[in-house]
């Protein structure tokens, strides 16, 4: 029979500490992507880091466990199964997997001790799948008491771990520089106290022509290891690199971002970005200009809202082909509705963006409220006369020749009054430039009710006005002369005198389609020197003859 006797090993403690920092190191790192997972957005570079985190956790473990397997001698020869140390390779990997894809997807305290749980029981089965895989001529007894140890030990460990993992991921204040060092420090020692407990609870027992009596030559391990911790580092500072790298760029996009905020925020033209017609964000300025006082009451709201509905096609025609052609569209002078009802001019411009993959639309628009009220006063000077409000010379004119390119069916006319007052000139040498002033607007506001609406009434120059009537009869024509004379012959009372000013009245009709404005003017300004030659006060129609 043979005689069976107990095997008792050591370790090399240079290999085991190296184990330990292996895991330390694996922590840290890991540590520093559950920021990256955090941060990144869901899609590919969340699942990135997402396995980059396992890999870093994953293979730390194992090199930890597998190198500390290295560090143990039994005076026995001793080979390794490879498909057994490929699966216990494996198992840490998955685990971590599982557990920082529960990280990212949930906060309750219950899904965190799941996932500790898991990636306890991963590194259970890691080691004792890794002891399996021993090639020794010896049998392997537990001891259940340090079997239990480290199983309490191994859950304790990851539990504490992920806590850890969750603290940092909701905490970036926590991300200092001893804070995440700490962590790893406690973590790579705990989850390597498993380790070496799980190693404390295995005897061998052999038999003694097994058993070598020589010292063991440590060397023979030593290349292994080596190349283990250089792998498992180049891989850790694969990730760490790539990690670092990833927070600098994240660190300047953010401060650009930031960058960008401000100046949105604080930017003088109203800013508002909106998908699918629903606004999703207004600065101050857009608030201001559409009265709002709460966010929202735009956010949340259709863009389409706030335009006048005049303006609602050629809006949706300018969306269509800002997609299209993937260019801005240009600026455009609309008129939009405020919270209130009120209506605003504004100038708006947008340009299709991308924001998280989705196709968004960022406007721009600015309130042109009083620069419309300056263009119209500067339209108004342009085209009207500064005394009497009438339109000019100018506007008549472009009046006019609209007039005579529409001619009106018979027996309707266009027709043209040439109106210059007799005896001003009087009046402004015998009551001041003052009084004839004030006479010229009594006058200009007669001459207006004496037309019909669609009648065009204007000041020339001095004290002489012209009427455009379009679509209209001849007797009609002689109507309105014979009503302004009447109107204009009673007396005004101006500074408590009575004066008293009669008009001479030429008119001209568009009888010919060759016939310009110009023309018409000239042949009414001519009858009306016939009317003051043949006695004043009094009207003539211009005749070829």
């Amino acid at each position: 029979m043979e005689h069976m006797t107990y095997v008792y090993g050591e370790h090399h403690l240079i290999l085991a500490f190296f184990s330990i920092m292996i895991a330390i190191c694996s922590s840290y790192t890991a540590l520093h992507l559950v920021s990256r997972i955090r941060l990144a957005e869901k899609g590919i570079m969340r699942n990135y880091w997402l396995i980059a985190a396992s890999i870093s956790m994953g293979t730390g473990i194992w090199a930890m466990h597998f190198i500390g397997m290295l560090a143990f001698h039994i005076y026995l020869d001793v080979g390794y199964n490879p498909l057994l140390v490929a699966v216990s390779m494996i198992l840490p990997v998955m685990t971590s997997y599982l557990a920082f894809y529960m990280l990212s997807q949930y906060v309750l305290r219950r899904y965190l001790i799941v996932s500790g749980t898991i990636v306890g029981i991963g590194i259970l089965l890691m080691h004792y799948i890794g002891m399996k895989a021993m090639i020794v001529k010896a049998e392997i007894q537990y001891d259940p008491v340090w079997v239990t140890a480290s199983v309490l030990i191994a859950l304790a460990s990851t539990n504490i771990a992920v806590q850890l993992f969750a603290l940092f991921r909701d905490n970036p204040v926590y991300n200092n520089l001893w804070a995440k060092p700490a962590a790893a420090l406690l973590i790579g020692t705990a989850i390597s106290g498993m380790h070496y407990t799980g190693m404390k609870a295995a005897t061998f027992l052999t038999t003694s022509d097994y058993q070598q009596d020589f010292p063991h030559d440590w060397s023979e391990n030593n290349p292994l290891a080596i190349s283990i911790v250089i792998i498992i580092l180049c891989i850790q500072g694969f990730i760490f690199i790539s990690c670092y790298m990833d927070q600098k760029t994240s660190l300047k996009i953010k401060e650009s971002e930031e960058r960008y905020r401000q100046l949105v925020e604080l930017s003088p033209i109203a800013i508002g970005i909106h998908k699918s017609g629903v606004f999703t964000y207004i600065n101050p300025a857009g608030m201001k200009i559409l009265g709002a006082n709460a966010l929202e009451e735009v956010v949340g709201q259709n863009p389409l809202s706030f335009i006048h509905p005049s303006y609602h096609e050629i809006v949706k025609e300018r969306l269509k082909m800002m997609f299209e052609n993937k260019t801005p569209a240009a600026p455009l002078e609309e008129k939009m509705m405020r919270v209130d009802g009120k209506i605003v001019d504004v100038e708006i411009m947008g340009l299709p963006i991308t924001i998280h993959g989705q196709d968004h639309v960022q406007v721009f628009f600015q309130d042109i409220s009083e620069r419309k009220k300056l263009e119209e006063m500067m339209y108004h000077f342009a085209y009207h006369d500064t005394l009497t409000g009438l339109p000019n010379r100018r506007l008549f004119e472009e009046h006019l020749q609209r007039a005579v390119l529409d001619k009106p069916a018979e027996p309707k006319v266009t027709a043209v009054m040439f109106i210059d007052l007799d005896g001003f000139k009087q009046v402004n040498d015998l009551y001041g430039h003052d009084a004839g002033d004030t006479l010229l607007n009594m006058i200009a506001e007669k001459l207006t009710i004496a037309v019909r609406k669609s009648d065009v009434v204007a000041r020339l120059a001095g004290d002489e006005f012209t009427i455009l009537l379009t679509d209209i009869e001849k007797r009609d024509v002689i109507g309105i002369a014979k009503r302004i004379l009447d109107m204009l012959g009673l007396p005004f009372s101006i500074k408590n005198k009575s004066i008293r000013i009669t008009p001479s009245i030429g008119i001209s009709f568009h009888l010919h389609e060759r016939e310009d404005g110009h023309s018409l003017i000239r042949k009414a300004d001519t009858a009306m020197y016939q009317a003051k030659r043949t006695g004043k006060n009094t009207y003539r129609i211009y005749r070829d003859d």
